[in-house]
């Protein structure tokens, strides 16, 4: 399976399965000679399917098949990249949540062997990945979405092996289709947080989600299927987002000045470049200064931390992991600290206190003395 897909481990595995209802399937609609063929997504994250609804529409009569039967000698083909990609894992064998073989292989296997031959020669142009609401995924960036249009068509003329054209034809008009407000709320958050997680590694699983996460925005899911995939999209982020973080600890001080090792785990498969913060909640330690760091890929690091103690007892440390840009990556970790040195005012405290204490022991000796020898004049 896993053609173009990154594997995620999800650990909500099949949570909500039980209450979703099956995603619309694919369609495909015929304006005169432009063909176009998408449809809501069928996949999480993870690259399980949420049902197999898209069995029907592959078959003879269903939505998807009836494109292979030409209506006319020349025809131009609108598709969705992100379609064709999960007809191919299809095609490869797959799963079904929570852990059922999918039984659309053979099927699936076939409908790209016809899908090719009905293309032919016609020129084929890309939908966005996801099939997006165009006017709607434009409002966030203009760049971005012309990217986006770019990297559509090269994954969907890898997945038909022939030339494609990004964007959509000159006569194609996009459907004037509500789009939820939660979906595209939802898209809001996931995205600043991946343009956050972006700050700090080039990680091909961050952009790869951000394609991703464009079909959230595409109108044709319906509510149930759109909450699953929001609340899918969001364990990923966070997932995404855990692969860069200070490891909590305990550690004790014994001496005023000591050099503090601080783990920072990198499980990105690309480097990571951050800024290691630590703040005290007391004054018992001086300010610590900010440390810049370059973190191998899948590494485990220890940053010797030089701190200063000023005084005797327990402290917290605030580690938080930022941006180059001064953003900050992350909750913040804690790390305790016990500290077991006398600062030296109290060293001078506890000198002086020593010789009054030497001085009174003295005096009490020296007067025991004195009254002895005086006894002892008196007596002879």
């Amino acid at each position: 399976m896993k053609y173009f897909s990154v594997v995620l481990t999800l650990t909500i595995g099949s949570i909500g399965f039980l209450f979703l209802t099956p995603t619309p399937s694919g369609s495909a609609a015929t304006n005169g000679s432009l063909i176009i063929v998408t449809g809501p997504t069928h996949r999480e994250m993870s690259g399980k399917f949420l049902d197999d609804s898209l069995i029907e529409d592959l078959t003879l009569g269903g939505k998807l098949a009836k494109v292979l039967i030409p209506s006319i000698k020349s025809r131009t083909w609108l598709i969705d990249p992100s379609l064709v990609e999960e007809i191919i894992d299809m095609s490869d064998g797959y799963t079904v949540l929570p852990k059922v073989k999918g039984a659309g292989e053979k099927i699936a296997t076939q409908f790209l062997i016809d899908l090719k031959y009905a293309i032919g020669e016609d020129p084929v142009y890309a939908l966005p990945y996801g099939s997006p609401k165009i006017s709607t995924r434009k409002k966030f960036s203009d760049v971005e979405f012309s990217q986006l249009q770019s990297v559509s068509s090269v994954r969907l003329a890898r997945a038909l092996d022939r030339a494609v054209t990004a964007g959509a034809p000159p006569e194609w008009e996009e459907p004037q289709k509500e789009l939820s407000s939660v979906n595209i709320s939802e898209y809001r958050n996931l995205r600043k947080q991946l343009a956050l997680i972006s700050q700090v590694s080039s990680d091909p699983i961050i952009s790869e989600t951000a394609i991703r996460l464009n079909s959230l925005l595409n109108p044709a899911l319906d509510k149930k299927s759109s909450q699953y995939l929001a609340v899918s999209f969001t364990g990923s982020v966070n997932r995404i987002a855990d692969n860069l973080r200070v490891l909590p600890g305990r550690y004790t001080l014994t001496s005023r000045e000591e050099k503090l090792p601080v783990t920072i785990v990198n499980d990105f498969d690309s480097p990571a470049q951050v800024i290691l913060t630590l703040k005290a909640n007391n004054s018992r330690i001086l300010s610590i200064e900010d440390r810049a760091l370059y973190l191998e890929p899948n590494s485990r690091t220890q940053v010797l931390v030089p701190v200063t103690a000023i005084a005797s007892g327990k402290v917290e440390l605030h580690a938080q992991l930022e941006t180059l840009r001064g953003r900050k990556y992350q909750e913040i970790s804690t790390l305790a600290v016990t500290i077991a040195v006398i600062s030296p005012i109290v060293t001078w405290v506890m000198a002086i206190a020593g010789l009054l204490l030497i001085g009174a022991a003295g005096t009490r000796i020296f007067r025991r003395l004195r009254k002895v020898g005086a006894k002892k004049d008196g007596s002879g």
